[in-house]
């Protein structure tokens, strides 16, 4: 059972680590909205979850500035979506936007973002008690070898899995991969390292519940 998980994206900024849990955040829950109170705060990344968390922030009363380092916010986001932060009146949105640098003491307190067009501009500050990040994740396989995964890296299972190919082992074993089974029979991946998972604590826990259940199965089938 392959259950390694995966690693948030970070932006390469000086003393980011310091600021992690301190004004740094991957996700936008009622417990970040609340650290956070009415206070400015930012959201890195152009996909729905950084759109999402954009307009949940917003809801909780804090004015959010949403960089995007794109030139089109409906590029990466569903158009319902980036249509409804462009309407709402405490979002900016900042497109072809970095951030650059980070501020504060112990605790996050401004950003310092940059038009990517002009590299060499100085650059605006901007006071922001919690930086949003949704630049996506780094699965944990860099040490897996012989297991079909996708471009990015995460792990492919049952359905995703090609078992009719020529050499196929399903094709020996006479049935198709299980729920959870990866490319090789008997190997299982759960959890965020699995491509097309939820990326969530209680959804890998079901994930994981339920893989045991083809685990069995798979043993049972197994020649003694």
């Amino acid at each position: 059972m392959i259950a390694t998980g995966a690693g948030y994206r970070s932006l390469p900024l000086d003393r980011w680590s310091d600021f992690e849990g301190a004004g740094i955040y991957y996700a936008a829950t009622e417990l970040e909205a609340r650290t956070c109170g009415p206070h400015p705060v930012a959201v890195v990344g152009g996909a729905n979850s950084a759109g999402q968390a954009a307009l949940y922030l917003a809801g909780r009363g804090s004015a959010v500035t949403l960089v995007v380092r794109g030139a089109d916010l409906g590029a990466g986001m569903s158009s319902y979506l980036a249509d409804r932060i462009l309407a709402h009146p405490a979002i900016t949105v900042r497109t072809r936007t970095e951030v650059v640098a980070l501020h504060g003491r112990d605790h996050l307190e401004a950003i310092t973002v940059r038009g990517n067009a002009e590299p060499g501009a100085a650059g605006t500050d901007l006071r922001c008690r919690g930086l949003f990040c949704f630049i996506g994740a780094s699965p944990a396989t860099d040490w897996l070898e012989g297991v079909a995964m996708d471009d990015h890296g995460f792990i492919l299972t049952d359905v995703e899995i090609d078992d009719t190919a020529p050499g196929s082992p399903w094709i020996e074993l006479g049935r198709r991969p299980l729920p959870f089974e990866t490319s090789l029979p008997r190997v299982f991946a759960t959890g965020d390292v699995r491509a097309g998972s939820m990326k969530r604590v209680a959804a890998a826990v079901g994930e994981g519940a339920s893989a045991i259940r083809s685990v069995h199965r798979s043993l049972s089938e197994a020649p003694v």
